[in-house]
């Protein structure tokens, strides 16, 4: 955070927007976040943000895990680039390597192959490519900005940071077109 071009309350916002994109995507596949917060860290390396978002128990695919792991950060990047905050530096504190690495795990244990690089599996049953994966999170951020956006809102007004999934599904029930 010490060396973020943004305030701490930009830092917020994008985190606010990263966790929404995790809880509305979740919502599109029908699992519920039962927990979306925005919270403080303190580590060795000094003080700094995180998000976290906590889902129902429910069916999933390991494609669909993989699009809801996706989402947070092309959440956060729409963000960043409709407000102008669109950098190098703010893409790469962006990047959530750690959501993409979880989804791929969490896949070849359900028999789903992502991959990296390279072709995806030829039975798209069996598989998909990272890239596959991020355009569909993508499309699905951009095409319920507004709901996603007034859960971050709704995020950010909270006093601790913090919606329950309660409040959460009522926001996107009354913003999803």
């Amino acid at each position: 955070m010490t060396s973020s071009p943004l305030t701490l309350e930009q830092i917020q916002q994008a985190i606010a927007h990263h966790e929404s994109g995790h809880a509305l995507v979740a919502t599109h596949y029908g699992i519920q976040c039962t927990l979306i917060r925005v919270m403080r860290v303190e580590r060795e390396a000094g003080t700094g943000w995180t998000g976290a978002t906590s889902y129902a128990g429910g069916a999933i695919s390991a494609h669909g895990l993989a699009v809801v792991a996706a989402a947070g950060e092309q959440a956060e990047l729409l963000h960043l680039q409709k407000t102008g905050r669109l950098t190098p530096a703010t893409a790469a504190a962006a990047r959530a390597d750690h959501d993409r690495d979880t989804a791929i795990k969490a896949a070849a244990a359900l028999g789903y192959t992502i991959t990296l690089t390279g072709p995806a599996p030829a039975d798209p049953h069996k598989g998909a490519s990272w890239t596959e994966v991020v355009e569909e999170a993508r499309s699905l951020v951009v095409d319920s900005w507004p709901a996603l956006t007034a859960v971050a809102a709704g995020l950010m007004a909270s006093p601790d940071l913090t919606l329950t999934g309660e409040q959460t599904s009522s926001i996107i029930s009354q913003h999803l077109t």
